[in-house]
């Protein structure tokens, strides 16, 4: 779940409701989601979803989006506090998972842009997301649509990886092989607080709180962190693919970082949980 898809999301532009680079990077992500088993890597996350559910709240009979939902990590324990969610995701593959896992629940699935959500004005007490958020090619877009469907005093959570975590550094390694897109922003940014305070702060939001967690990445091997990133990670799938022979050393210096001497991985991947509020 990291930031290789910024390189390995190639594909054909959809349109002119946005520039060539940004529908571009939208249409890889938007199929990049349904590569491999990401029901794998929805269980490694689920515990930050839980935290992330925890830090917002939300109130018995609340309406709730789970924003770039996934399989739906945050919309099954909102549901569970009672809530009424709307899940959106960008990927088909993602939504049909999600209908299936959150049969019987309060869920209502969606296809959705983030950038351009397709849903009413002022029509959700709280916008949530975890580790979804971050991956949109313009932030200001995001947070403006955010801004759009919330009530006022809505409530926006949302989770990031921090560069200086595991995570962070594994992109900022990857990158050495798959650069970064120009014109699309970089989900390390989301982690950083002087930026996202920033760019909360231009979209109207106030009462920003951050504070750090980490979630335990623990492998008995090297090589089977590998395995579960290739089976499970579509990012990591996505970059394997464009890379072709040259995964392999990719794979290997990830490796190196996750376990320097060799031994069972044991790492904490650390994060960024982002509450803010629309005025009242």
């Amino acid at each position: 779940h990291c930031a290789t898809m910024e390189a390995a999301s190639g594909s054909t532009a959809r349109g002119d409701r946005v520039d060539g680079d940004v529908a571009d990077y939208i249409d890889g992500m938007r199929r990049l989601w349904g590569l491999g088993d990401y029901t794998g890597l929805a269980g490694r996350l689920a515990s930050a979803a839980a935290v992330l559910v925890e830090e917002a709240a939300p109130a018995d009979g609340a309406r709730v989006l789970d924003l770039a939902a996934g399989t739906g990590n945050v919309a099954v324990l909102a549901a569970a506090r009672g809530a009424r969610v709307v899940a959106g995701d960008l990927s088909p593959r993602m939504v049909e998972l999600g209908r299936v896992r959150t049969a019987g629940l309060p869920v209502d699935w969606i296809e959705a842009d983030a950038e351009d959500l397709p849903l009413p004005d002022g029509s959700v007490e709280a916008v949530l997301s975890a580790f979804g958020l971050i991956f949109v090619p313009r932030p200001a877009v995001a947070l403006a649509q955010a801004r759009r469907i919330l009530v006022p005093g809505g409530l926006l959570a949302f989770t990031a990886w921090l560069p200086d975590g595991f995570i962070g550094e594994m992109t900022e390694l990857m990158r050495q092989w798959l650069p970064a897109r120009p014109g699309i922003a970089d989900v390390l940014d989301w982690g950083r607080e002087p930026v996202v305070r920033e760019w909360l702060a231009a979209a109207g939001f106030e009462q920003v709180r951050l504070r750090r967690a980490a979630l335990p990445w623990h492998f008995d091997s090297p090589a089977a962190m590998t395995t579960f990133f290739r089976t499970h990670s579509p990012s990591h799938q996505a970059a394997a693919d464009a890379l072709g022979e040259q995964a392999a050393e990719m794979f290997t210096a990830v490796e190196r970082l996750a376990s320097p001497d060799g031994g069972p991985v044991r790492v904490d991947a650390e994060y960024l949980v982002v509450t803010a509020r629309l005025p009242g």
